[in-house]
Protein backbone atom coordinates (compact mmCIF):
# COMPACT_ATOMS: atom_id res chain seq x y z
CA UNK A 1 0.00 0.00 0.00
CA UNK A 2 1.35 3.42 -0.99
CA UNK A 3 0.91 6.02 1.76
CA UNK A 4 1.63 9.75 1.48
CA UNK A 5 1.20 12.64 3.91
CA UNK A 6 0.40 16.15 2.70
CA UNK A 7 -1.12 19.12 4.53
CA UNK A 8 -1.87 16.81 7.50
CA UNK A 9 -3.97 14.62 5.17
CA UNK A 10 -3.06 10.99 4.52
CA UNK A 11 -3.48 9.70 0.97
CA UNK A 12 -3.39 6.00 0.13
CA UNK A 13 -3.41 3.88 -3.00
CA UNK A 14 -4.52 0.39 -2.02
CA UNK A 15 -4.65 -1.37 -5.39
CA UNK A 16 -2.52 -4.21 -4.04
CA UNK A 17 -4.68 -4.77 -0.93
CA UNK A 18 -6.11 -8.28 -0.65
CA UNK A 19 -9.23 -8.67 1.46
CA UNK A 20 -10.02 -11.92 3.27
CA UNK A 21 -13.46 -12.67 1.82
CA UNK A 22 -14.13 -15.33 4.45
CA UNK A 23 -13.89 -12.69 7.18
CA UNK A 24 -16.21 -10.36 5.27
CA UNK A 25 -18.73 -13.15 4.75
CA UNK A 26 -18.59 -14.11 8.43
CA UNK A 27 -19.26 -10.52 9.52
CA UNK A 28 -22.12 -10.16 7.02
CA UNK A 29 -23.71 -13.44 8.15
CA UNK A 30 -23.78 -12.26 11.76
CA UNK A 31 -24.70 -8.59 11.25
CA UNK A 32 -27.97 -7.53 12.85
CA UNK A 33 -29.62 -4.44 11.39
CA UNK A 34 -30.89 -1.82 13.79
CA UNK A 35 -32.49 0.61 11.30
CA UNK A 36 -31.93 -0.81 7.79
CA UNK A 37 -33.67 -4.20 7.96
CA UNK A 38 -34.07 -4.40 4.17
CA UNK A 39 -30.36 -4.01 3.39
CA UNK A 40 -29.23 -6.82 1.08
CA UNK A 41 -26.25 -9.07 1.84
CA UNK A 42 -24.48 -7.63 -1.20
CA UNK A 43 -24.72 -4.14 0.25
CA UNK A 44 -23.66 -5.36 3.69
CA UNK A 45 -20.63 -7.02 2.14
CA UNK A 46 -19.70 -3.85 0.25
CA UNK A 47 -20.02 -1.73 3.40
CA UNK A 48 -17.99 -4.25 5.41
CA UNK A 49 -15.19 -4.26 2.83
CA UNK A 50 -15.23 -0.47 2.79
CA UNK A 51 -14.81 -0.36 6.56
CA UNK A 52 -12.00 -2.92 6.53
CA UNK A 53 -10.16 -1.00 3.80
CA UNK A 54 -10.41 2.18 5.90
CA UNK A 55 -9.07 0.37 8.97
CA UNK A 56 -6.17 -1.04 6.96
CA UNK A 57 -5.24 2.43 5.65
CA UNK A 58 -5.23 3.82 9.20
CA UNK A 59 -3.14 0.90 10.50
CA UNK A 60 -0.66 1.18 7.62
CA UNK A 61 -0.25 4.91 8.25
CA UNK A 62 0.46 4.33 11.92
CA UNK A 63 2.99 1.64 11.02
CA UNK A 64 4.80 3.66 8.35
CA UNK A 65 4.73 7.15 9.88
CA UNK A 66 4.14 6.93 13.65
CA UNK A 67 5.70 3.60 14.63
CA UNK A 68 8.30 5.23 16.89
CA UNK A 69 5.66 7.26 18.75
CA UNK A 70 2.54 5.17 19.25
CA UNK A 71 1.55 1.52 19.52
CA UNK A 72 -1.66 0.16 18.05
CA UNK A 73 -3.72 -3.01 18.44
CA UNK A 74 -6.77 -3.65 16.32
CA UNK A 75 -9.99 -5.06 17.68
CA UNK A 76 -9.72 -7.85 15.11
CA UNK A 77 -6.42 -8.90 16.73
CA UNK A 78 -8.15 -9.04 20.12
CA UNK A 79 -11.53 -10.58 19.38
CA UNK A 80 -12.21 -14.21 20.21
CA UNK A 81 -15.72 -14.53 18.74
CA UNK A 82 -14.91 -15.65 15.17
CA UNK A 83 -16.34 -12.31 13.94
CA UNK A 84 -19.82 -13.24 15.16
CA UNK A 85 -20.50 -10.13 17.30
CA UNK A 86 -20.52 -6.43 16.49
CA UNK A 87 -17.26 -4.63 17.25
CA UNK A 88 -17.50 -1.78 19.81
CA UNK A 89 -14.33 -0.11 18.49
CA UNK A 90 -11.56 -0.52 15.90
CA UNK A 91 -8.22 0.21 17.61
CA UNK A 92 -6.49 0.63 20.93
CA UNK A 93 -3.79 3.32 20.73
CA UNK A 94 -1.15 4.20 23.33
CA UNK A 95 2.25 5.81 23.67
CA UNK A 96 4.89 3.35 22.62
CA UNK A 97 6.79 1.64 25.42
CA UNK A 98 4.51 2.79 28.22
CA UNK A 99 1.81 0.12 28.57
CA UNK A 100 1.48 -3.61 29.14
CA UNK A 101 -1.56 -4.15 26.95
CA UNK A 102 -2.16 -7.79 27.92
CA UNK A 103 -4.47 -7.13 30.93
CA UNK A 104 -6.64 -4.88 28.76
CA UNK A 105 -6.80 -7.49 26.00
CA UNK A 106 -7.84 -10.17 28.50
CA UNK A 107 -10.52 -7.88 29.92
CA UNK A 108 -11.93 -7.13 26.45
CA UNK A 109 -12.03 -10.82 25.60
CA UNK A 110 -13.91 -11.43 28.84
CA UNK A 111 -16.39 -8.72 27.85
CA UNK A 112 -16.92 -10.47 24.51
CA UNK A 113 -17.51 -13.79 26.25
CA UNK A 114 -19.97 -12.20 28.67
CA UNK A 115 -22.01 -10.46 25.97
CA UNK A 116 -25.35 -12.33 25.69
CA UNK A 117 -26.28 -10.81 22.33
CA UNK A 118 -24.39 -9.63 19.24
CA UNK A 119 -23.63 -6.11 20.48
CA UNK A 120 -20.45 -6.13 22.57
CA UNK A 121 -20.25 -3.48 25.29
CA UNK A 122 -17.04 -2.77 27.14
CA UNK A 123 -17.37 -3.17 30.90
CA UNK A 124 -16.62 -0.42 33.38
CA UNK A 125 -13.59 -2.46 34.44
CA UNK A 126 -12.18 -2.51 30.90
CA UNK A 127 -12.78 1.19 30.36
CA UNK A 128 -11.15 1.98 33.70
CA UNK A 129 -8.07 -0.08 32.75
CA UNK A 130 -7.79 1.87 29.49
CA UNK A 131 -8.26 5.22 31.17
CA UNK A 132 -5.74 4.55 33.94
CA UNK A 133 -3.15 3.37 31.41
CA UNK A 134 -3.88 6.26 29.01
CA UNK A 135 -4.88 3.82 26.28
CA UNK A 136 -7.24 5.47 23.81
CA UNK A 137 -10.16 3.57 22.29
CA UNK A 138 -10.59 4.57 18.64
CA UNK A 139 -13.27 4.15 16.00
CA UNK A 140 -12.73 4.58 12.25
CA UNK A 141 -15.69 5.98 10.32
CA UNK A 142 -15.55 5.62 6.53
CA UNK A 143 -17.54 7.15 3.68
CA UNK A 144 -17.39 6.80 -0.08
CA UNK A 145 -16.46 9.98 -1.95
CA UNK A 146 -19.74 11.05 -3.51
CA UNK A 147 -20.08 12.30 -7.06
CA UNK A 148 -21.48 15.64 -5.88
CA UNK A 149 -18.25 16.29 -3.96
CA UNK A 150 -16.20 15.62 -7.08
CA UNK A 151 -18.51 17.75 -9.21
CA UNK A 152 -18.65 20.73 -6.85
CA UNK A 153 -14.87 20.77 -6.42
CA UNK A 154 -14.33 20.46 -10.19
CA UNK A 155 -12.20 17.40 -9.54
CA UNK A 156 -10.93 15.97 -12.83
CA UNK A 157 -10.36 12.45 -11.52
CA UNK A 158 -6.55 12.66 -11.50
CA UNK A 159 -5.40 11.58 -8.04
CA UNK A 160 -1.78 12.18 -9.06
CA UNK A 161 -2.45 15.93 -9.32
CA UNK A 162 -1.87 17.41 -5.86
CA UNK A 163 -3.81 20.59 -6.55
CA UNK A 164 -6.83 18.65 -7.78
CA UNK A 165 -6.77 16.42 -4.70
CA UNK A 166 -6.51 19.43 -2.40
CA UNK A 167 -9.62 20.96 -3.98
CA UNK A 168 -11.50 17.70 -3.46
CA UNK A 169 -10.38 17.39 0.16
CA UNK A 170 -11.35 20.99 0.87
CA UNK A 171 -14.82 20.31 -0.56
CA UNK A 172 -15.20 17.23 1.63
CA UNK A 173 -14.12 19.15 4.74
CA UNK A 174 -16.49 22.03 4.00
CA UNK A 175 -19.58 19.87 3.47
CA UNK A 176 -19.29 16.71 5.53
CA UNK A 177 -19.08 15.80 9.21
CA UNK A 178 -17.32 13.78 11.85
CA UNK A 179 -19.89 12.14 14.10
CA UNK A 180 -20.85 9.63 16.76
CA UNK A 181 -24.09 8.07 17.98
CA UNK A 182 -25.94 9.48 21.02
CA UNK A 183 -26.26 7.49 24.23
CA UNK A 184 -29.89 7.93 25.29
CA UNK A 185 -31.34 6.94 21.92
CA UNK A 186 -29.87 6.30 18.48
CA UNK A 187 -33.02 6.70 16.43
CA UNK A 188 -36.41 8.42 16.43
CA UNK A 189 -39.36 8.15 14.07
CA UNK A 190 -40.32 11.81 14.31
CA UNK A 191 -39.11 13.90 11.39
CA UNK A 192 -38.79 17.06 13.48
CA UNK A 193 -36.46 16.28 16.38
CA UNK A 194 -34.26 18.88 18.07
CA UNK A 195 -31.50 18.98 20.64
CA UNK A 196 -34.09 20.24 23.11
CA UNK A 197 -36.22 17.16 22.46
CA UNK A 198 -33.21 14.93 23.04
CA UNK A 199 -32.37 16.67 26.31
CA UNK A 200 -35.90 16.11 27.54
CA UNK A 201 -35.63 12.43 26.66
CA UNK A 202 -32.34 12.22 28.57
CA UNK A 203 -33.98 13.93 31.54
CA UNK A 204 -36.68 11.24 31.59
CA UNK A 205 -34.06 8.50 31.71
CA UNK A 206 -31.48 10.07 34.05
CA UNK A 207 -32.61 11.13 37.53
CA UNK A 208 -29.55 13.32 38.09
CA UNK A 209 -30.90 15.70 35.40
CA UNK A 210 -34.26 16.33 37.08
CA UNK A 211 -33.38 19.73 38.53
CA UNK A 212 -31.91 21.18 35.33
CA UNK A 213 -33.52 23.08 32.47
CA UNK A 214 -32.48 25.08 29.42
CA UNK A 215 -28.83 25.70 28.72
CA UNK A 216 -27.72 24.07 31.96
CA UNK A 217 -29.57 20.89 31.03
CA UNK A 218 -27.90 20.84 27.62
CA UNK A 219 -24.45 21.09 29.20
CA UNK A 220 -25.22 18.36 31.71
CA UNK A 221 -26.55 16.04 28.99
CA UNK A 222 -23.42 16.54 26.89
CA UNK A 223 -21.22 15.83 29.92
CA UNK A 224 -23.04 12.52 30.36
CA UNK A 225 -22.62 11.76 26.65
CA UNK A 226 -18.85 12.03 27.14
CA UNK A 227 -19.01 9.75 30.18
CA UNK A 228 -20.99 7.07 28.39
CA UNK A 229 -19.23 7.28 25.01
CA UNK A 230 -17.01 4.20 24.72
CA UNK A 231 -14.59 5.59 22.13
CA UNK A 232 -12.10 8.32 22.98
CA UNK A 233 -11.04 9.07 19.39
CA UNK A 234 -12.91 9.19 16.08
CA UNK A 235 -10.97 8.92 12.81
CA UNK A 236 -12.58 9.95 9.51
CA UNK A 237 -11.67 8.21 6.23
CA UNK A 238 -12.97 8.82 2.69
CA UNK A 239 -12.65 6.28 -0.12
CA UNK A 240 -12.93 6.12 -3.89
CA UNK A 241 -13.57 2.39 -4.26
CA UNK A 242 -13.24 2.40 -8.05
CA UNK A 243 -9.90 4.22 -8.09
CA UNK A 244 -8.63 2.33 -5.00
CA UNK A 245 -7.85 5.62 -3.28
CA UNK A 246 -8.38 6.58 0.33
CA UNK A 247 -7.83 9.64 2.49
CA UNK A 248 -7.62 10.03 6.25
CA UNK A 249 -9.18 13.45 6.70
CA UNK A 250 -8.42 13.73 10.43
CA UNK A 251 -9.46 12.83 13.96
CA UNK A 252 -11.28 14.36 16.89
CA UNK A 253 -11.42 13.42 20.57
CA UNK A 254 -14.78 12.77 22.18
CA UNK A 255 -14.43 15.79 24.49
CA UNK A 256 -13.97 18.05 21.46
CA UNK A 257 -16.72 16.38 19.44
CA UNK A 258 -19.26 16.41 22.26
CA UNK A 259 -18.75 19.94 23.49
CA UNK A 260 -21.42 22.64 23.64
CA UNK A 261 -21.14 23.44 19.92
CA UNK A 262 -22.02 19.94 18.71
CA UNK A 263 -25.07 19.50 16.45
CA UNK A 264 -27.73 16.80 16.64
CA UNK A 265 -28.64 15.73 13.11
CA UNK A 266 -30.35 13.11 10.97
CA UNK A 267 -29.13 11.09 8.01
CA UNK A 268 -30.28 13.10 4.95
CA UNK A 269 -30.09 10.34 2.30
CA UNK A 270 -33.33 8.41 1.77
CA UNK A 271 -32.95 4.69 2.39
CA UNK A 272 -29.88 5.24 4.54
CA UNK A 273 -30.87 5.22 8.19
CA UNK A 274 -33.37 8.09 8.03
CA UNK A 275 -34.35 7.39 11.64
CA UNK A 276 -30.80 7.45 12.98
CA UNK A 277 -29.54 10.32 15.14
CA UNK A 278 -25.96 11.58 15.19
CA UNK A 279 -23.91 14.09 17.13
CA UNK A 280 -21.84 15.85 14.49
CA UNK A 281 -19.29 18.56 13.80
CA UNK A 282 -18.03 19.82 10.48
CA UNK A 283 -14.85 18.16 9.19
CA UNK A 284 -13.14 21.54 9.10
CA UNK A 285 -12.75 21.16 12.87
CA UNK A 286 -10.78 17.90 12.85
CA UNK A 287 -7.09 17.55 13.69
CA UNK A 288 -4.58 16.12 11.23
CA UNK A 289 -4.01 12.43 11.88
CA UNK A 290 -0.25 13.05 12.15
CA UNK A 291 -0.93 15.06 15.32
CA UNK A 292 -2.46 12.08 17.15
CA UNK A 293 0.71 11.41 19.24
CA UNK A 294 0.11 14.76 20.95
CA UNK A 295 -2.67 13.00 22.88
CA UNK A 296 0.03 11.25 24.87
CA UNK A 297 2.33 14.18 25.61
CA UNK A 298 2.91 14.84 29.29
CA UNK A 299 0.63 17.52 30.67
CA UNK A 300 -1.30 18.37 33.80
CA UNK A 301 -4.58 16.54 33.51
CA UNK A 302 -7.51 17.99 35.40
CA UNK A 303 -10.78 16.35 36.35
CA UNK A 304 -14.38 17.32 36.95
CA UNK A 305 -17.57 15.62 38.01
CA UNK A 306 -20.34 15.57 35.38
CA UNK A 307 -22.88 15.57 38.21
CA UNK A 308 -21.72 18.62 40.16
CA UNK A 309 -23.72 21.85 40.22
CA UNK A 310 -20.51 23.85 40.74
CA UNK A 311 -17.97 24.98 38.14
CA UNK A 312 -14.78 23.63 39.75
CA UNK A 313 -12.16 21.36 38.19
CA UNK A 314 -9.58 19.33 40.14
CA UNK A 315 -5.97 18.23 39.72
CA UNK A 316 -6.26 15.15 41.95
CA UNK A 317 -8.60 12.21 41.47
CA UNK A 318 -8.59 11.62 45.21
CA UNK A 319 -9.80 15.14 45.99
CA UNK A 320 -12.54 14.84 48.60
CA UNK A 321 -15.01 16.63 46.35
CA UNK A 322 -14.80 14.04 43.55
CA UNK A 323 -13.48 10.93 45.31
CA UNK A 324 -16.92 9.30 45.31
CA UNK A 325 -17.34 9.66 41.54
CA UNK A 326 -16.37 6.55 39.61
CA UNK A 327 -13.09 7.10 37.78
CA UNK A 328 -14.55 6.14 34.42
CA UNK A 329 -17.28 8.77 34.90
CA UNK A 330 -14.95 11.68 35.66
CA UNK A 331 -14.53 14.28 32.94
CA UNK A 332 -10.84 14.32 32.09
CA UNK A 333 -9.14 17.28 30.40
CA UNK A 334 -5.55 17.38 29.17
CA UNK A 335 -5.01 20.86 30.60
CA UNK A 336 -6.68 23.59 32.63
CA UNK A 337 -7.17 25.54 29.41
CA UNK A 338 -9.13 22.69 27.86
CA UNK A 339 -11.33 22.45 30.95
CA UNK A 340 -12.10 26.17 30.84
CA UNK A 341 -12.82 26.01 27.10
CA UNK A 342 -15.55 23.50 27.88
CA UNK A 343 -17.48 26.44 29.32
CA UNK A 344 -18.82 24.67 32.37
CA UNK A 345 -15.66 24.19 34.48
CA UNK A 346 -13.98 27.55 34.97
CA UNK A 347 -12.47 27.57 38.49
CA UNK A 348 -9.69 25.70 40.27
CA UNK A 349 -10.66 23.59 43.27
CA UNK A 350 -9.12 25.34 46.27
CA UNK A 351 -8.72 22.03 48.08
CA UNK A 352 -6.51 20.07 45.69
CA UNK A 353 -4.68 22.90 43.92
CA UNK A 354 -3.53 24.42 47.21
CA UNK A 355 -2.37 21.13 48.73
Amino acid sequence: MQITLFDHIVGAYYGDLRMDDSVVEQIVDHTEETWQPDRRDEERGSNTRQGKVAEEIVEQFFSQFLEDKIAVKSYDDIRNDDFEKHAPFDFLIWKKGTVDIKPIVVSIQRDIDNTPNKFVRLSEHTRRLCKDANVKIAEVKSTQIREDLKRDSWFNGNYEDGNEVRKLINEIKSKDDIFCYPYFTRSVSSGDYSMEDYCQLAKQQENSLNSFTGEKLRKMVLDLEVVHQCCDVFIRVYLDLTAKRGFIIGWLGKEQLLDYAVRLKRMPKRGKSEKALYFAKNLSEVEGIDTLPELFEDSLEVYASPYTKTNFYHCRKDCKYIQNVKREELRTFTSEEQARQNGRYTKRCWNCFDN
